[in-house]
């Protein structure tokens, strides 16, 4: 059965470590990856920054990145193709030798936070050997199998669930609201980019969830007039 793992590594043992080194205010997020050889990815990412000529600067001299070019810009974020080389190894053995999935990465200097999707149940036991063997410092979130339970309940991964029950409890869904995203953010101790990203994925989850049970539903209903 296919699992989701979540883990994270420190930003030094993964790409953009220099980048994230010379560039103060900087989040990376990646839309999604492409293997093109066991050698190198390449990933699409969404760049926010304060200082984008800073930033292609420090990718300019990033040993981690043969190459990238800007493809578009949106809502003060830009969008960018990279061709990675070095230091994404684990990414490259994920996508080219064990078939799984790397449906979130991001970053905002501290360390890389992953959510991946194995189509073994062995999947934690993959990725810890493969960072055991190459002495990356994994530290393991959540891990969970795609049945629609425990921390996977209602679409929601576990730091996902936990998020959203947060925010409800403390009434950031309240009208108006009775806690704000940073106060929300200290008491789940993440920083405010990262829980508003993960609230956002959340609530994709729960749509996706709650619209796919009722296109299932009126699926198999019979028409309103087979009923007149």
């Amino acid at each position: 059965m296919a699992s989701i793992i979540e883990f994270r590594l420190p930003i030094e043992q993964f790409a953009l470590a220099h980048t994230f080194e010379e560039v103060a205010n900087l989040h990376v997020e990646i839309e999604r990856f492409a293997a093109q050889d066991p050698d190198s990815v390449m990933p699409f990412v969404w760049v926010t920054t304060d200082d984008f000529e800073a930033f292609e600067t420090a990718v300019d001299d990033d040993p981690s990145v043969e190459s990238y070019s800007r493809l578009a810009e949106c809502n003060g974020e830009q969008f960018y193709r990279m061709d990675w080389i070095a230091d994404a190894e684990l990414a490259i053995h994920l996508l080219t030798e064990k078939d799984a999935a790397i449906t979130t990465a991001q970053t905002t200097g501290e360390s890389w936070e992953f959510q991946v999707m194995c189509p073994e149940h062995d999947s934690l036991s993959v990725v810890y050997n493969f960072c055991a063997e190459n002495g990356l410092s994994l530290t393991v979130d959540s891990i969970y199998e795609l049945d629609g339970k425990d921390g996977s309940a209602h679409g929601l991964s576990e730091s996902q669930h936990t998020s959203v029950m947060k925010a409800r409890e403390m009434g950031y869904y309240d009208v108006p609201r009775e806690v704000s995203l940073t106060e929300l953010a200290d008491e789940l101790d993440v920083s405010h980019q990262a829980l508003s990203e993960r609230l956002r994925r959340g609530h994709a989850n729960l749509i996706d969830r709650a619209l796919s049970s009722e296109d299932h539903t009126q699926d198999e209903a019979p028409p309103a007039a087979d009923h007149e």
